[in-house]
């Protein structure tokens, strides 16, 4: 599955930084969920190198809930990350993840599986699983 392809979906008259957040968009759309893309960038107060700031991919206003929709984890997001639950410790237990398939057998997904539950402490069962919104591809106009 090719996840990266940023750019404007005339669908969903939005800019995306890839095919599976434009997806999720999509998703959340069909099913009547109001989210809101990229809505708030959180300052890391203090630091003068590296990351600084953290931007969740998706706000969800009606569960009070921050999504991040990842295909990978450089060592750039895994800063944002570790410093967003440092900074902002209940902002980030509001934070969920969806990556392309958790129960994939490969070392990308073996890394992104330890990163998020052994660096990070989040649960296995609470990671999201985009290869289940995929069934509703059909189903969803302007699916990527």
């Amino acid at each position: 599955m090719e996840v990266a392809k940023g750019g404007y979906r005339e669908d969903l008259k939005q800019y995306f930084r890839s095919k599976m957040e434009a997806n999720v968009a999509r998703y959340y759309r069909y099913f009547g969920e109001l989210y809101i893309y990229e809505y708030m960038e959180f300052e890391f107060k203090g630091i003068k190198r590296g990351s600084r700031f953290y931007k969740p991919d998706f706000f969800l206003a009606a569960v009070n809930r921050w999504v991040e929709v990842k295909g990978w984890f450089n060592a750039s997001d895994k800063t944002k990350l570790k410093r967003f639950k440092k900074y902002y410790p209940e902002e980030f237990k509001r934070l969920k993840f969806m990556i392309p398939n958790k129960y994939a057998r490969n070392k990308v997904n073996g890394e992104t599986i330890k990163f998020l539950c052994d660096d990070i402490g989040i649960d296995f069962e609470e990671i999201m699983n985009y290869k289940e919104i995929e069934k509703y591809s059909k189903l969803i106009s302007g699916w990527e």
